[in-house]
């Protein structure tokens, strides 16, 4: 049956060859991804080796400790704990060769002629600032031009930063932080490691003075350490445990590169897992085409396997022979697609690579990349011939003979209940997630639409067959018999049609889906920003806004008022009021959100009771800890990292996604070390021209504070919904490779069915019928299953995409809005679509003999 099933696909592989396709372009995506983030990962692990290669143990912030419940506990991730005397303690141990302390400064080095403080980015790229060792082991660079620091006021970068930033030698460099800026000469080139990878990122020295000063901290962040000759790297690491602070932790180079690389491969592994994501939608539509090619084919065979039947060839052995054939394309087509995976992620990491620098490493196919392609190509394209073989199997030798074996026969009944069923189950479970106040409600809703692609996929037959009569007469009225026939070929294979159709609609559905809930997205963030009535924005490019550029920002002649905005954590110890929680679950650390009280009012419209301006020494509650019972009058005791307050409740925040407490700025100072300003919010006198003062803002920031960016509300907005565009267009572009499966199962069913009715085809031009009747009835064919998928999929979409949108109201949304736009485009487009998945079949049908036509066999 193997060789019956090779030859078969040899014989005629024209039926098979979209199908194949389909499957290809599915795998294809899979296999790109992977290759991609595999080399990827690789050049970061190179990377990594590179950075830890000279360093036998690194002294450094334990992870664990970061996330210590402590309310006490000061420690952060980057934090520079480590004094002086650790580096001391560390340098003190036996077998220790040498040990240094390693900073690195938060801030940018800026381009030769940076642009103004409009916009994000800080005007610079990626930027690691450390301090200087003179000890090359412990820096991993050496001097390629020029000369090393002797002096705080001298920077060196790395060679290839030189042409990027437009520096030389002798050149002024200056370098931003949080603190404002501070002034270099550059004295001399460095090479990090062997060739300087550094994954587009600038890496500048300066001397350990100036790194200090900078970061506004007497500590390091880390110590390197080098072991003497001899010495085991892993033998160091409990002396030195027993010399430094708690929170910190030792661990060998070697382990902390490891570390560094796996971080990293599991962060990208979620873009794995999107790829396959979007490689099962691909495949799911491809079903669809694999379904339709092979009951065709079946069809088409009927005879063939009644005298396979007859010779004594059981029905098991000719489901078999169907699947072997399946399985023969799925594994050229997983090939196929393996191969064009591969060549894509060549190109793409090649563009990429010239507009970000050589961050990828070499480029191989990962046996995991080889492993889901084919696994995921042999799943989809077996699994979708089943019921086809299924059917073949069961054709007896005599009803074959006859060719009264047809799928066309066979009722819609059982079709018909189950996807009535799988359609009413659908919408129960979309109505309990909307209406039902149960947790997560948008879980319900997601196994609901499910349930209602699947309904609806099963019940388009049902429906296209009443279409197909309605249709009939207006198709006819501007079509005439080209437009009936084509209404009748449509009807006469109710499953076909709505199979071709049901695959356009689930990427047509996706689509209006992601497009209702973006647009949704895009009105919640326009809403959002209306409520700032401040003309300007400002924000921190790299970190908080420095106190300074707010003073600053004050002074400019027509600011009225600057406003500060900051989240603290808090923790509620106590309470005069009663707490609604019998499971005793309810947490007890909170955001505490702070503003300028007296001001804040004049720049957003907050949706509290009373004013804010009117919280005094108190404090006012969100939505979450009003559900917990308190109220206006109770007292809390707040807990932050500076003291402990006893404050009353003097307010409450209305909006229904408000959590935790807000205070004023005077009040969180009290509570908390320190209070950075996240944001800040300018307001102007009546009057005064908007554009002009943001101008002179703009220039009186950026000589010291050019990481401080300055935003109008509007401008923030437009440049919030572009980049939910790009997400859009990027979901949109993975997206297109199911809907071209989705025409290319257009273009097979129909190419296909014109070899199937290829006596028919034959009998209407001997009547009369023109090629261009041929070709017209074709096409017509095509461009209402491709309106039928299209209508329905929008339908779905729409409807599917607002249900998602209404289930996730306490995550903010508070509306739907329907892009009208897009789904107006998308049905024009589909027209368009039909007509072009309609050209080779149409051709092919035009092209035929008469007389072969008529004379071929069924």
């Amino acid at each position: 049956m193997f060789r019956l099933a090779v030859k078969s696909v040899k014989h005629n592989p024209k039926r098979l060859i979209l199908t194949a396709i389909a499957v290809a372009l599915g795998v294809s995506l899979v296999a790109a991804t992977f290759t991609f983030t595999n080399s990827l990962s690789s050049g970061f692990h190179a990377l990594f080796s590179e950075i830890y290669a000279g360093t036998d143990v690194i002294v450094e912030a334990d992870p664990d400790a970061a996330s210590d419940p402590d309310p006490n506990s000061q420690f952060q991730g980057t934090d520079a704990i480590l004094s002086p005397e650790d580096v001391a303690a560390v340098s003190a141990i036996d077998g220790v060769a040498v040990a240094g302390g390693s900073l690195q400064v938060n801030g940018t080095v800026l381009p030769k002629d940076s642009g103004t403080n409009s916009g994000f980015g800080g005007g610079g790229a990626p930027s690691q600032i450390f301090n200087w060792s003179d000890e090359p082991r412990l820096s991993n660079s050496t001097i390629v031009e020029g000369r090393a620091l002797q002096s705080d006021g001298e920077i060196l970068l790395d060679i290839d930063s030189l042409s990027k930033l437009d520096y030389a030698i002798g050149d002024t460099v200056t370098i931003a932080t949080d603190l404002g800026t501070k002034d270099f000469t550059l004295v001399g080139t460095i090479r990090f490691g062997e060739n300087n990878s550094l994954q587009g990122a600038t890496l500048a020295f300066v001397s350990d003075a100036a790194a200090h000063t900078m970061a506004d901290t007497p500590n390091y962040q880390s110590i390197a350490v080098i072991a003497d000759d001899g010495v085991s790297p892993a033998s160091l690491i409990d002396p030195i445990t027993e010399v430094i602070p708690n929170g910190t932790r030792a661990i060998t180079g070697e382990e902390k590169a490891n570390e560094q690389s796996d971080s990293l491969d599991s962060i990208l592994s979620y873009i794995n897992i999107f790829a396959i994501a979007f490689a099962l939608i691909s495949l799911f539509v491809g079903a669809y085409i694999i379904v339709n090619t092979f009951r065709i084919i079946v069809t088409q065979r009927t005879r063939e396997f009644g005298l396979l039947r007859a010779i004594g060839a059981t029905g098991k052995q000719i489901r078999r022979m169907i699947l072997l054939e399946a399985l023969v394309v799925a594994l050229v087509a997983s090939t196929i697609g393996i191969i064009a995976g591969y060549l894509l992620a060549l190109a793409a990491t090649s563009l990429l690579g010239l507009v970000i620098g050589d961050v990828f490493g070499a480029l191989t196919l990962p046996l995991t990349a080889v492993g889901w392609s084919y696994a995921l190509g042999l799943l989809v394209t077996l699994g979708a011939a089943i019921v086809p073989a299924i059917h073949a199997s069961n054709i007896s030798p005599m009803a074959a003979l006859r060719e009264a074996a047809t799928e066309s026969k066979k009722p819609l009944g059982r079709r018909n209940v189950v996807g009535s069923a799988m359609f009413l189950l659908g919408l129960v479970s979309v109505f309990v997630g909307l209406y039902a106040s149960l947790e997560k409600p948008f879980i319900y809703v997601g196994v609901g639409a499910v349930l209602l692609i699947l309904g609806t996929t099963l019940l388009a037959a049902q429906v296209l067959v009443p279409l197909a009569y309605a249709l009939r007469g207006a198709l006819t009225t501007m079509f005439r018999i080209d437009g009936k026939l084509a209404a009748n070929n449509i009807r006469r294979e109710p499953r076909r049609s709505a199979n071709t159709a049901a695959a356009l609609m689930i990427g047509v559905m996706l689509l209006a889906l992601t497009a209702t809930f973006t647009e949704s997205l895009k009105s919640v963030i326009t809403s959002e920003f209306q409520a700032i009535t401040a003309q300007f924005i400002v924000v921190g490019s790299q970190g908080d806004v420095p106190q300074a550029a707010m003073d600053e920002i004050a002074e400019v002649d027509g600011v009225k008022s600057v406003i500060r905005l900051a989240t603290n954590n808090v923790e509620l110890v106590d309470t005069t009021g009663t707490i609604n929680d019998p499971d005793g679950t309810a947490p007890t650390e909170f955001d505490a959100s702070s503003a300028d009280a007296d001001t804040v009012d004049q720049g957003f419209n907050f949706h509290t009771d009373p004013a804010f301006s009117e919280i005094g020494d108190g404090v006012f509650i969100g939505t979450d800890l009003q559900a917990l019972g308190l109220k206006v009058g109770d007292s809390v005791t707040l807990k932050g990292d500076a003291s402990t307050q006893d404050l009353k409740i003097t307010g409450v925040y209305k909006d229904d996604d408000s959590p935790g407490f807000f205070m004023d700025w005077s009040t969180a100072t009290d509570l908390f070390s320190e209070v950075p300003i996240q944001q800040g919010l300018v307001v102007l006198n009546d009057g005064v021209d908007v554009d002009a003062t943001q101008q002179v803002i703009e220039d009186a920031l950026h000589d010291d504070y050019p990481l401080v960016i300055l935003q109008q509300p509007s401008e923030l907005v437009q440049i919030v919904n572009q980049i939910i565009n790009m997400i859009l267009g990027f979901i949109s572009a993975l997206l297109l490779t199911a809907l071209l499966i989705a025409l290319l199962g257009v273009a097979n069913t129909l190419l296909l069915s014109v070899t199937e009715r290829t006596r028919e085809i034959g009998l209407l031009r001997a009547v009369g019928l023109k090629k261009s009747s041929i070709w017209r009835m074709i096409t017509i064919e095509s461009m209402v299953m491709a309106l039928f998928g299209t209508v329905l999929g929008m339908i779905l979409g729409v409807g599917l995409g607002s249900a998602l949108v209404l289930s996730l109201k306490d995550q903010g949304f508070d509306g739907v809005a329907i892009p009208w736009v897009a789904l107006v485009i998308y049905t024009v487009l589909a027209a368009i679509a039909g007509v072009l998945a309609a050209i080779w079949p149409a051709w092919r049908a035009s092209r035929m003999d008469i007389l072969q036509a008529i004379a071929a066999d069924g």
